[in-house]
């Protein structure tokens, strides 16, 4: 029993996957790199996994065979040895199965309880045999041996062992909850074993308001945003979160969601003598606590405690430390910290009220004994004040502006607010390993392998957690350090959050590119931050750039974790990439932290500098020419050019990125005043450049405090240029979206099963209107069949307009006439889209979202479309020509149609497949690139097809109640009512046999001929001999149809090939249990035995088998009533919606972790 070994694997490789280390990973090339032996041994040791044989140097230890192959027998027994993993992860709303490993002769006594957060009952859960199939979740390196292999015994140390399975319901709330096992056998002691069970949200809803509407906000680096005042009444030199809350309210004026501010976590209270500060915000002592140098001293309500002259003078010391700034230009921590805390000191002696007091001790209780423990930390840092107590107050007063600023965005109207930065880790040797301990690991640091921008690599001087210690404590720092970051704050932007699925960890001592790759149980980690992101309503934003693998950003999608999308990174060998095919669950920005400011970056400023510093070990000559290139790609794209000035190339920019659909946008404070310096350069020391000290400043250098950049002091050019690119942001986003959806052959508001109208006329109109409703501004083309172009927008789907352009034969048109005609049709949507205003102007490139054609005839205008306006082509083929044929042997479909479908699957930048069955075609049958194919299930409009209203059977009464099967539908052969009509016919003569006539059932079959077949209803009946038992009807509206459902006692679906079936969600809607074909999406439309029943061969025979039984026991047909209510229910138009608008989220085909 052990995990798939890789052919010709290494040993020492395979004993570094069975603990989650890398032994090969994928370059920013996606060229497969391989660890050296050296650097895999010195990450197995820091994992308490020693190998090694005895080396002169142990900064390049050598392999010990024997060692490694025992510790490869031991990982793989270790998991059978031990009764329960310390951490467990379900979801909510889902059920799932853990398991547990025992000796076989204890298996008998396995007893489990879970103990709810917050309840002291304990509740018991359900042991069992394991199954053999693989449970839910993704492999875990916390675990030495795959979760996923599916042996259920194992022999170790001469014992058998099995694995058992605890169920957990589906009902358990979203927490922190404790799973116990106990082994009970006779005659010896109970044994219990423990486990922290992380229950969590299975998404966060969190950022849904900004999928419907989306917001923007400004980044900023606080300490950089100064308020100056003559008489010592602003900043200190040093930005505050006074000036936050200052920044925020001046910001929400022009529109503006949230402030992004860098990360507030704790930095070293006091220096040693000659030691200079960090200025880093990414590397702080502790994440769990703040930095107290961005307290505004004067706004603490003990500072008017201190005498009038005291306050004076701390008023001139800040004025000068201000004054000093604007003078230079940089951030002097080692003035401002100082002068800063010897002030907190002042405050502090003063004492507090009553109330005051109350409050405080509070805060201390809340805080538990890790605020102790960092005040004690504190207290013991060369130069820091030497009581605990002072910097427990600190902490509380921190914590009060924090929450005001909070408070001061939101009341001046940001949704968000403010938006907090959460860094890797913490520095090395830092109140983090106080607080922490041995879930740290002290010999690695965090870091990057080599990419683009960092050639050497890089290496953060932070530890990373501990796989296994961490789940041994339940993930308890983890969860603790969410929970106190998300206090205070509307999102929380984390660094680096592919950290939550692995770290590349560099050996103390080595270069940063020796290091390798350690997985971490993503799940777990996942869980941790819904969980507490969901109790504090908070938006999480991953920032995903960098090496990752590619189901990552899938996983952290579905999560409803935003990803992050920057300008410049998103290009491919064609140029830039259009920002309509940005992901929809992002933060969109043009420039980062780690670039230069826009107008720096259209320069090169970070080119020269990289290479004034010797940090380009390519071609630098080269590099200068492919950023030109770059940048000239990106300005035509925007609609500027090198000739146009500094502040319309930003702007451009700006204005080009607000074409993505993605929920959050993102406007760096530097862009808005023309800064051009370098905050920071990945992968120096301050004693190369001056990183993270740079004060916003305009183009020209000078200090932009917030009363420059609110106009009220200093002139009004920068406050008016950071006013132009807010507003043009905001009034950007504001513009209504666009998406276009191509159904050329069939216009969607014709009614459902007359011609070619059936269930894709319901798929288009439904989807047209969700995706209006969603905030989209939706244009459907179709073909006008009256000679003339109409423009039609139903009072029932605001926001839709449908657009009917002539094209071919005034009324009906066969399908060849169409198919010829498709072009023709390209080119008259061209033509309207290039003459007819959209939202006050024609639309251009870039502003529509998607263009999504249904049906192969709808392909050579949607493909065009798409191209005319750099939008991404989406396709949904409704039907497949091969799987027609294939499934029926009499289907005949044109050569055109079957190349036009390989194209579709070659070309389609996505293709929306209605149930997994029909994705897994696609990708078999037309040779699409699986990831590409993505299935969303269609949803039911449960507005009209409802249980509850009035009942009409369109078919004969009859007084002796026989079984009501209705079929509605086109009578086309695919759609099988004939293969009805002859069961019907098998079953009379089956009555007859036994000396009945009435078989107990009649038939109504609601629909009209459509196609070239000639299938005439009533002349099957006839020759069947049951003309008295069927009736016909034409096509109906929806609500009349809905009468029919629930007048019925069967719906009746057996075609030969069903994308989906919507037809049989309406009538589950209406409470009216489905009889389908076992073929196509009817297998996930109809849950058998819950929602109706499948029949497993589309023949007389075989329905007529399927109406005997449920004739035999009508009482349990219509107990599926109830089953097919809840199924339907769950085909939701607006969840379609969110997962087509989402791009990467909802898929159905599996996430695979490797």
């Amino acid at each position: 029993m052990s995990i798939p070994q890789h052919a010709s694997e290494p040993a020492l490789h395979r004993l570094a996957r069975l603990h989650g280390v890398q032994p090969v990973y994928d370059d920013q090339h996606g060229v497969p790199t391989t660890v050296a032996d050296a650097a895999l041994l010195r990450v197995l040791a820091a994992l308490d996994v020693d190998v090694s044989a005895p080396a002169a140097d142990p900064r390049r230890p050598v392999v010990d065979p024997a060692r490694v192959e025992a510790a490869i027998t031991a990982a793989e027994d270790a998991l059978w040895t031990r009764r329960i993993a310390p951490t467990v992860v379900c979801v909510q709303g889902q059920q799932s199965c853990v398991q547990i490993h025992v000796a076989a002769s204890e298996a008998a006594y396995v007893r489990a309880h879970l103990s709810l957060e917050g309840h002291s009952a304990a509740r018991p859960l359900p042991v069992g045999a394991a199954t053999v199939a693989a449970p839910t979740g993704s492999p875990s390196p916390a675990d030495p041996v795959d979760r996923h292999e599916s042996a259920t015994t194992r022999t170790v140390d001469g014992v058998e062992r099995v694995r058992l399975s605890v169920t957990v319901p589906d009902d358990v709330p979203s927490g922190v909850h404790t799973l116990v096992v106990r082994v009970c056998p006779p005659g010896r002691p109970e044994d219990q074993a423990h486990s922290t069970l992380l229950c969590s949200p299975p998404r966060l809803t969190t950022a849904d308001a900004f999928l419907d509407r989306r917001g923007w906000g400004v980044a900023a680096q606080l300490y950089s945003v100064t308020s100056s005042d003559a008489h010592g009444h602003g900043s200190w030199g040093h930005g505050d979160l006074a000036d936050a809350g200052s920044l925020a309210e001046h910001a929400a004026q022009h529109g503006a969601d949230f402030l992004l501010v860098n990360p507030l976590h704790a930095t070293d209270p006091g220096q040693a003598p000659g030691q200079a500060p960090v200025d880093s915000p990414y590397s702080p002592v502790s994440r769990r606590f703040l930095n107290t140098g961005y307290v505004r001293v004067r706004d603490i309500p003990e500072f008017q405690r201190l005498p009038h002259h005291e306050q004076a003078r701390l008023h001139r010391v800040g004025a000068d430390l201000q004054a000093r700034l604007e003078q230079t230009g940089r951030i002097d921590r080692a003035a401002t910290e100082p002068a800063q805390a010897a002030a907190l000191a002042l405050v502090w002696a003063q004492g507090r009220s009553a109330d005051r007091e109350t409050t405080f001790r509070r805060f201390c209780r809340d805080q538990g004994p890790d605020l102790d423990e960092f005040a004690r930390w504190c207290a013991h840092r060369p130069g820091a004040h030497p009581d605990p107590e002072f910097h427990r107050w600190c902490q509380w007063i921190a914590d009060e502006q924090l929450a005001s600023v909070q408070e001061r965005a939101r009341a001046a109207g940001m949704r968000l607010g403010l938006m907090l930065d959460l860094a890797v880790g913490a520095d090395r040797h830092a109140a983090d390993l106080a607080l922490l301990g041995d879930q740290l690991v002290r010999s690695m640091s965090v870091g990057a392998p080599p990419d683009m921008y960092n050639q050497l690599g890089q290496d953060w001087s932070q530890h990373p957690w501990h796989p296994r210690v961490l789940a041994e404590h339940g993930y308890a720092g983890l969860r603790q350090m969410f929970a106190a970051v998300m206090r205070h704050c509307g999102a929380l932007r984390i660094d680096h959050v592919l950290g939550l699925f692995r770290l590349w960890w560099v050996p103390e001592g080595s270069p940063a590119h020796e290091g390798a790759y350690v997985r971490y149980d993503h799940e777990a980690m996942l869980a941790c931050l819904l969980i507490e992101a969901d109790r504090a309503g908070v938006v999480v934003i991953g920032e995903d750039l960098g090496t990752f693998e590619p189901w990552v950003q899938r996983r952290l999608s579905e999560a409803g974790v935003l990803g992050t999308s920057i300008l410049w990174f998103e290009q491919d060998e064609a140029g830039p990439r259009s920002p309509a095919r940005y992901r929809r669950l992002c933060l969109a920005a043009v420039t980062t932290h780690d670039l230069p400011p826009t107008a720096g970056f259209l320069t090169g400023a970070h080119l020269r500098l990289r290479e004034r510093l010797g940090l380009v070990t390519a071609d630098a000559a080269a590099e200068r020419r492919s950023h030109a290139q770059t940048v000239a790609a990106f300005l035509e794209a925007a609609g500027t050019s090198a000739q146009d000035g500094t502040i319309e190339q930003v702007d451009g920019l700006h204005r080009l990125l607000c074409r993505a659909p993605s929920a959050l946008h993102q406007v760096a404070l530097v862009d808005a005043v023309g800064d051009i310096r370098i905050q920071n350069q990945p992968g120096t020391t301050q004693e190369q450049h001056p990183n993270w000290t740079a004060a916003l400043a305009d183009p020209d250098g000078q200090v932009v405090t917030l009363e420059r950049l609110s106009g009220r002091r200093g002139g009004t050019k920068v406050a008016d240029r950071a006013a132009r690119l807010f507003d043009t942001v905001d009034t950007a986003l504001r513009a209504p979206r666009v998406g276009i959806a191509v159904s050329y052959h069939t216009d969607p508001l014709d009614q459902p099963g007359r011609g070619d109208a059936g269930g894709m006329n319901t798929y288009v109109r439904h989807a047209a209107r969700a995706a209006a409703e969603a905030g989209l501004r939706m244009l459907v083309f179709t073909r006008s069949s009256t000679g003339r172009a109409h423009v039609r927008e139903p009072e029932q789907m605001p926001g839709v307009s449908v657009v009917a352009l002539p094209v071919g034969p005034t009324g009906p048109a066969d399908k060849d006439q169409l198919a010829a005609g498709a072009e023709q049709f390209a080119r008259a949507c061209l033509d309207w889209l290039r003459a007819t205003p959209v939202s006050g102007r024609p639309l251009g490139p870039g502003e529509v979202c998607f263009v999504h054609g249904h049906y192969w005839m709808s392909a050579p205008a949607a493909r065009q479309i798409a191209a005319a306006l750099s939008a991404p082509w989406w396709h949904t083929m409704h039907t497949i020509a091969a799987v027609k044929i294939a499934q029926d042997a009499q289907a005949h479909e044109p050569e055109l149609r079957l190349s036009t479908e390989r194209a579709i699957a070659r070309d389609a930048a996505r293709l929306i497949a209605n149930s997994p069955g029909e994705a897994q075609v696609i990708v078999d049958t037309l040779g699409a690139d699986p990831d590409r194919v993505e299935a969303i299930a269609p949803g039911v409009d449960t507005g009209t097809f409802t249980p509850d209203g009035h009942q009409h059977w369109p078919g004969t009464e009859d007084p002796t109640q026989p079984l009501r099967v209705l079929f509605a539908g086109r009578l086309q052969r695919h759609k099988g009512p004939h293969v009805l009509v002859a069961a019907l016919g098998l079953l009379r003569r089956r009555a007859r046999q036994r000396g009945q006539d009435d078989p107990g059932l009649v038939l109504h079959i609601n629909g009209e001929r459509s196609g070239p077949e000639e299938l005439d209803i009533l002349a099957l009946a006839d020759a069947e001999g049951v003309a008295d038992l069927v009736s016909t009807s034409t096509p109906v509206p929806a609500s009349s149809l809905a009468a029919q459902f629930r007048a019925a006692d069967v719906v009746a679906m057996p075609s030969f090939s069903e994308t989906y079936g919507l037809v049989a969600l309406e009538a589950q809607a209406c409470g009216t249990a489905v009889l389908a074909h076992r073929v196509g999406g009817l297998i996930h439309a109809v849950d058998d035995g819950v929602s109706g029943r499948l029949v497993d061969e589309n023949s007389a025979e075989a329905w007529a088998d399927a109406l005997e039984g449920v004739l035999a026991d009508r009482g349990a047909w219509r107990d599926l009533s109830a089953g097919a209510i809840a199924h339907a229910a769950a085909h939701d138009w607006s969840e379609y919606v969110r997962r087509l608008l989402g791009g990467d989220t909802g898929c159905d085909r599996p996430v695979t972790a490797p």
